[in-house]
């Protein structure tokens, strides 16, 4: 057998594989889009809520974002400082402003964050107390639980882009949240506007001294009777090398972004995109949706360091 004869046949060898690769996506495709597209608009909401669940989260139609449950599984874990320091690890490039105060025997923290969460433009708001006084030189050591539902004020808030508004809520929530998905942002780009109205005065003066603490000026926080006022539109400055790895991770994400709206072509709206992943890789829809909050990453990565440390 002549060389060129091997060379052809090594060649279709490893060019058939590509080929029926190709077409098998090409089929796999269009009967995806086949299926979003039989599904009535009331259809992809209620079985896009009925998937988005199991991960605590719910899609808001009219606001076209995911906000998490009042029930969502990421209560029974509280917070701690560490999970803000970990969110970039996985690709979360956020800001965030801890504010903690002491109230009728605990510390209570409140939590503002904005930024980039994975392929998600987003904000929260948390309200979490410890089981007693915490000085403040263990604040970054501590443990904080989630409010109870008694507990909870009424929180409203807004987060807007280069001023054009993303979302506004307002809900008795232990932790109110709102992501774009596919959207990108610079935390700096980002403002979250707050109003917290406590049961009692009492409890909305000790968080306003709370505020006086966080280090921010006034122009960031008011106060009038039980109904705290915030304004979250600065950003946290790094060191140097941190920057540069914050960089790195907002290259990726943009990136990210971008290839999440090429390969949802032709769809443009989040439930057809999102459906779509859905029937054309399960595993993808399911890394989608887990790109929601540090939340999910400080969980993992203080499961680890616990684990390291027992062992």
């Amino acid at each position: 057998m002549s060389f060129a004869i091997i060379y052809i046949l090594t060649g279709c060898a490893l060019f058939l594989p590509l080929v029926i690769l190709i077409i098998y996506v090409m089929i796999r495709r269009k009967k995806g889009k086949r299926r979003v597209r039989m599904l009535t608009r009331p259809q992809k909401i209620r079985l896009l809520n009925d998937l988005a669940e199991p991960f605590g989260f719910s899609y808001l139609e009219k606001q076209d974002i995911f906000t998490s449950k009042p029930d969502a599984w990421q209560r029974k874990y509280g917070y701690e400082a560490l999970f803000d320091r970990a969110a970039v690890a996985a690709n979360m490039v956020i800001d965030a402003w801890p504010v903690y105060f002491d109230y009728e025997g605990r510390t209570w923290m409140i939590e503002f964050w904005k930024g980039q969460y994975g392929i998600n433009t987003g904000g929260e708001v948390g309200v979490y107390h410890a089981k007693e006084i915490v000085p403040p030189h263990l604040y970054r050591f501590a443990h904080f639980d989630a409010a109870e539902d008694y507990e909870i004020p009424l929180i409203q808030c807004r987060l807007e882009r280069n001023g054009v508004e993303l979302y506004e809520l307002a809900e008795y929530y232990w932790w109110l949240t709102g992501f774009r998905m596919g959207c990108f942002s610079k935390p700096k780009e980002l403002t979250l506007l707050a109003a917290i109205t406590f049961d009692r005065r009492s409890m909305a003066e000790a968080f306003y001294e709370g505020l006086k603490r966080s280090g921010q000026s006034k122009e960031h926080y008011g106060i009038l009777r039980n109904e705290v006022a915030v304004k979250f539109d600065f950003e946290r400055k790094p060191p140097a090398l941190m920057r540069l790895h914050w960089s790195v991770v907002q290259c990726c994400n943009r990136m990210l972004c971008r290839l999440y709206r090429i390969l949802a072509y032709p769809f443009t709206e989040t439930p057809d995109r999102l459906l779509f992943f859905y029937y054309q890789a399960p595993a993808w829809f399911r890394r989608l949706l887990r790109q929601g909050t540090s939340h999910d990453a400080g969980r993992k990565i203080c499961g680890s360091v616990r684990h390291r440390r027992r062992s």
